[in-house]
């Protein structure tokens, strides 16, 4: 049963990404609410990436990506969308001033919102698979440290730790 409904689940979810990928495709973001419009302008943003699972989406309903070998196009943008509503409501305050930090530091919009994914997603998929709380207060330590740093040192660490 639980089985079934997480296949629902996903086939609902991608029926409505293809909706917003029409949406996207035509320009027609105003029509949408604040967070299917960041979850659409996402989806532009990796246009070259994945378009074909994103004008697909409807019919992928049932396609599993393996996360050894394959990228989610459908979590990437979802998490890339997390990341926005953070900065837009400076919620926690720490991503908005690691945002900044890096900036500074002539890290694109881009590639500054791939790199706070590359710390929240360990700490998220760490809560999913020991069925936890989400650590907070780890996310913010771990933005407040490595704010201080190069991008490109920032992405040597979390490489070669395997631990943020």
């Amino acid at each position: 049963m639980k089985h079934e409904a997480l296949k629902l689940f996903r086939s609902a979810n991608r029926e409505h990404l293809h909706f917003l990928w029409e949406k996207a495709k035509n320009n027609e973001l105003d029509s949408l609410s604040d967070e299917d419009r960041r979850l659409a302008e996402a989806m532009l943003l990796h246009e070259d990436e994945f378009f074909n699972a994103f004008e697909f989406a409807d019919v992928l309903h049932d396609r599993e990506f393996d996360p050894d070998t394959d990228v989610n196009p459908f979590l990437h943008i979802t998490i890339h969308t997390v990341i926005e509503n953070q900065l837009a409501a400076k919620d926690p305050i720490e991503v908005f001033q690691f945002y900044n930090a890096m900036r500074k530091k002539k890290c694109s919009h881009h590639d500054t919102i791939h790199l706070i994914g590359a710390i929240l997603v360990p700490l998220m998929f760490d809560t999913m698979k020991h069925q936890k709380p989400f650590d907070n207060d780890r996310y913010v330590s771990m933005l407040k440290k490595y704010k201080l740093r190069n991008p490109d040192k920032i992405w040597k660490l979390l490489d070669s730790s395997g631990d943020v």
